[in-house]
């Protein structure tokens, strides 16, 4: 379904690591103009393995950043807006509290599925570039990771997988520079995806998330994190591995030190890259497309066509 030209929506993406805004016009699915966007990382998951429960602190820092995000859609006067929540929110057990209290903010939030979530994220993906013939999208996230690509049949495929950044991270120390930490952590990505199977005439690998453009923007060097170059820049498998030992191998309060490095996760994009590099070997490419647009995009999208 196309869109009117000039049609300002918002969409919202609650993750289990950050919480992303976008305020953008869309045109024949297709975000022509970003009006506004904010992130806030509040790891909304922290501890959610141990304790099944969204924490006191990031519940209510996610709740203060939601309120935030209130402000600037009456400001911008949006009317069309879509507020997803995800794994985080889904898995908790006092997750339909988490939804009250951003309600009495003026955010009305639906938890989407995991393969809800997918395809919102294939469409926002597609919303920024060409993503080719073939592709496979894959989105780490800091709860869950989804995996999409199109069928022979013209049937989107999406699966979601419990498995994330934040969760790892709450399994694994890797604010240690250790090697062993490391080889323990690939052998656990393995052992997890040892049953996905992925088609062999993917063409195009795109990777998308706080993982991927962090990625792209330390091989870049950024000093100034720019979307524009990020999204559809392409990273070697063997560049990858090459900043993962170098992010690895420095000590965790060196880490921001390096160009492009996003606070906040000088953690969590070690099983990040551990994620991408499992799923990648399942393929027969070597070249990772970085998307900067995502979940969130795909919201807004959705949204415009509300």
């Amino acid at each position: 379904m196309s869109t009117k030209k000039n049609n300002i929506a918002a969409g919202i993406d609650i993750g289990s690591n950050s919480i992303r805004l976008i305020i953008a016009e869309v045109e024949n699915n297709k975000i022509k103009n970003i009006i506004y966007q904010e992130k806030a990382t509040t790891r909304l998951a922290a501890n959610i393995n141990k304790a099944g429960i969204l924490q006191e602190e990031p519940f209510n820092k996610s709740i203060n950043v939601l309120a935030g995000f209130r402000k600037a859609l009456n400001k911008y006067n949006v009317e069309k807006i879509k507020t997803v929540a995800t794994s985080a929110v889904r898995e908790a057990a006092n997750g339909k509290e988490f939804i009250n209290a951003a309600k009495n903010s003026g955010i009305e939030i639906s938890i989407i599925s995991g393969k809800e979530e997918g395809m919102l994220e294939y469409l926002g993906v597609c919303s920024g570039f060409d993503a080719g013939r073939q592709p496979l999208i894959l989105d780490v996230g800091g709860g869950s990771s989804e995996i999409i690509y199109m069928q022979d049949n013209n049937e989107l495929h999406t699966e979601s997988h419990k498995i994330g950044v934040v969760k790892m991270a709450d399994m694994f120390d890797f604010q240690k520079s250790s090697t062993e930490i490391l080889e323990k952590c690939s052998a656990y990505i393995k052992e997890f995806f040892k049953d996905v199977t992925i088609p062999n005439n993917i063409q195009n690998f795109i990777a998308t998330a706080g993982t991927a453009t962090t990625l792209a923007a330390i091989d870049m060097e950024m000093t100034e994190y720019d979307y524009n170059k990020v999204n559809g820049y392409k990273i070697t498998k063997e560049k990858v591995i090459e900043i993962l030992n170098k992010v690895y191998s420095t000590p965790y309060n060196k880490r921001l030190e390096i160009k492009g490095m996003d606070k906040g996760r000088e953690d969590l994009i070690i099983p990040g890259i551990l994620i991408i590099l499992e799923i990648l070997k399942k393929t027969n490419l070597n070249i990772i497309t970085v998307s900067d647009f995502g979940l969130r995009e795909g919201a807004v999208v959705r949204a415009a066509n509300s």
